[in-house]
C-alpha cells in the first residue's frame, strides 16, 4: 500500500490522464479532492486552529483508505497512479468552489465507508500513514 501512496502537490498545467478504469479515475479524483482539502485544513491548523486537527487526520485517513483500496484491488502501478492523480488535481481547477466542496464531502463520506469496512491491520496501516502525513504537513 505504501508504494501506491501518491501524494502530489497541485499542478498549474493541464495534464492528460492516461488510460484508466472508471475505478482508477474515481480514486484519483477523490484522492485529489481530499488532498486539496487536507492542505487547506493543515494551513488553518498551522494558523492556530488546533480544533481542526481531528478533521485533518480524518481526511488524511480517508485519502489513504482510497489508496489502500485501490492497491488491494490490484492497482499497483505507482507511476500510473501518480499520473492519474496529477491529472485529477489539474482537472479539479475547473470546478467551482461549490462543486469542489461537494466532491470533497462525498469523497470523505466514501473514504469513511472504505475505512469502516477495512480489516484491523489495514485500518492500523492507514492510521499510521495518515499520522505521518499530518506530521509532515504541520511541520512543513
Amino acid at each position: 500500500m505504501l508504494a501506491a501512496l501518491a501524494w502530489l502537490g497541485t499542478s498549474q498545467t493541464a495534464v492528460a490522464a492516461p488510460e484508466a478504469t472508471e475505478h482508477e479515475l474515481h480514486t484519483a479524483q477523490c484522492v485529489a479532492a481530499l488532498e486539496t482539502n487536507t492542505e487547506d485544513l493543515a494551513a488553518q491548523v498551522k494558523a492556530g486552529r488546533a480544533d481542526l486537527q481531528p478533521e485533518l487526520l480524518s481526511r488524511l485517513k480517508y485519502g489513504a483508505a482510497f489508496i489502500g483500496d485501490a492497491y488491494l484491488q490490484g492497482e499497483r502501478d505507482e507511476a500510473h497512479a501518480q499520473a492519474l492523480l496529477k491529472a485529477a488535481l489539474a482537472a479539479q481547477n475547473a470546478l467551482s468552489a461549490a462543486e469542489l466542496f461537494a466532491r470533497q464531502s462525498e469523497c470523505a463520506t466514501e473514504g469513511g465507508h472504505l475505512l469502516a469496512k477495512a480489516d484491523f491491520l489495514s485500518r492500523a496501516l492507514v492510521s499510521h500513514v495518515a499520522q505521518r502525513r499530518m506530521k509532515k504537513l504541520l511541520e512543513g
